[in-house]
């Protein structure tokens, strides 16, 4: 038989297996169709590239990474394993996909990444062993990354990468830790951990590149305390050094503003029934609150020099 046969013949049996895999939808009860029916996440933008796009889609019978080029409206699949790939980010330029790669679905493995429009994937953290991951910031700059690892021989380390570098390590700990964010500048790092022994209740630090120390809050003042923080994120401006942050101190989640420089703290006691979350709005002048009560949901304008919920 030759090539050009083998390639007619197999192109045959996929449009026979096409054809009645039409014919087995068209039979489908509706309920089945839809149970059936392909799921999609929404997608994700970069931030500084809101035409590029990521998103995750079960259309091959497993869940994978799609790019989503909305100025042209391409879309392609960007991984392709048997036991899928949900976990994957866009880098703010909207220049690279990274996206963990772990081995049959145990969340031990690397970053790797690979370019918006297409090609080889490349270790995204050079140097760096497999591990869990333990957290993820990626700098404006295309070429700065925070990736954390957990492991149990180490505990957990966070390391600074930059392109063409080796990774450096900038925190350690046997306790649990993880990134919480990069500011907007790439000044500093914002790091949950629970040195204190409780893993159910974070305390943060913020650290400079270098890894050292900033500024710390644990409201669980050493471990006594079952009292936790988490990191919301940096103002998205540059030189801007406030954190948004989440506590529990009055019994439940709520947002509160942290001037990691200064060690101010603005408390927005909401007074709001429920669940409420928070996140800045692009130029740093307010928040943007989601309210949760009794099956409702409602949003509001938080204005951070006036005090104003609107």
């Amino acid at each position: 038989m030759t090539e050009s046969n083998g390639s007619d013949e197999r192109d045959q049996r996929d449009q026979h297996e096409q054809a009645a895999q039409a014919g087995r939808q068209e039979r489908m009860p509706d309920w089945e169709k839809r149970f059936r029916a392909p799921r999609v996440s929404l997608p994700d933008w970069a931030e500084d590239a809101p035409d590029r796009s990521l998103f995750v889609s079960n259309a091959t019978g497993t869940y994978e990474l799609y790019a989503w080029d909305r100025s042209t409206g391409e879309q392609r699949q960007v991984t392709d394993r048997p036991n899928g790939t949900t976990d994957g980010v866009l880098s703010p330029d909207g220049a690279w996909i990274w996206w963990f790669d772990d081995k049959d679905g145990d969340e031990f493995g690397v970053w790797r990444r690979q370019p918006f429009e297409g090609g080889a994937d490349e270790p995204a953290a050079a140097g760096l062993e497999p591990s869990y991951p333990a957290g993820l910031a990626l700098g404006r700059d295309g070429r700065t990354a925070v990736v954390g690892r957990s492991t149990d021989e180490d505990g957990t380390t966070i390391h600074l990468v930059r392109t063409g570098e080796e990774p450096v390590e900038i925190y350690r700990h046997r306790e649990s830790a993880g990134v919480g964010d990069l500011s907007h500048d790439g000044s500093l790092i914002a790091v949950e951990h629970t040195e204190h022994g409780d893993a159910m209740h974070s305390a943060l630090r913020v650290l400079r590149p270098d890894g050292t120390a900033v500024a710390d809050l644990d409201d669980t003042e050493g471990g006594t305390r079952e009292l936790g923080l988490e990191v919301l994120g940096f103002a998205p401006v540059d030189g801007d050094t406030r954190l948004l942050i989440g506590h529990q101190r009055r019994g439940r989640w709520e947002p509160l503003v942290w001037d990691v420089a200064t060690g101010e703290e603005t408390d927005l006691a909401l007074e709001l029934p429920g669940d409420v979350s928070a996140e800045w709005y692009p130029d740093g002048s307010g928040l943007l609150i989601a309210h949760s009560f009794e099956a409702r949901s409602e949003l509001f304008r938080y204005d951070l020099s006036g005090r104003a919920l609107t």
